[in-house]
């Protein structure tokens, strides 16, 4: 079985480009090490990372974002198990987002309805799973170059 966890936070000051590029560099090479794949979203006011491997790696991760200071409010939403990753061919991919491309784009509905309403049980089950799924095909389609960067 495979692990996984999602939380959001707020970061510290602005999310440009650069940053979320150096957070998606060191992710890839630690993550890379320790099994662990996932999607980090970037939004204009928070982040919101799906992080998927083995129980104790994906905790050992998750404790050390909660003391990153790019980070505050690291809040844990949904933590469960799965027969198999999500993001099986990234270390870690990302993906900025305005809050108004979010809105536009239908198909992540469910994303903006979760980060509305974060304790929604609906989506705490094979939904969600099925959900950070189809973000990551909305990803692939708008983000192929990077999407071949960012590869393992």
């Amino acid at each position: 079985m495979i692990f996984y966890t999602i939380y959001t936070s707020t970061p510290i000051g602005e999310v440009t480009k650069e940053i979320v590029d150096k957070i998606t560099e060191k992710s890839i090479k630690w993550n890379s090490l320790h099994g662990i794949t996932g999607m980090l979203l970037c939004l204009e006011d928070r982040y919101f990372q799906f992080l998927e491997g083995a129980e104790e790696d994906v905790k050992e991760v998750f404790e050390m974002i909660k003391g990153d200071p790019r980070h505050h409010n690291v809040t844990p939403r949904i933590k469960g198990y799965s027969n198999e990753r999500v993001f099986s061919e990234w270390s870690m991919g990302s993906w900025m987002l305005s809050n108004e491309k979010l809105q536009n784009l239908s198909a992540l509905g469910d994303l903006n309805e979760y980060l509305q309403n974060p304790v929604n049980t609906n989506l705490q089950s094979k939904k969600f799973v099925t959900m950070m799924s189809n973000i990551l095909q909305i990803w692939l389609a708008h983000e192929p170059e990077r999407a071949k960067r960012l590869s393992k």
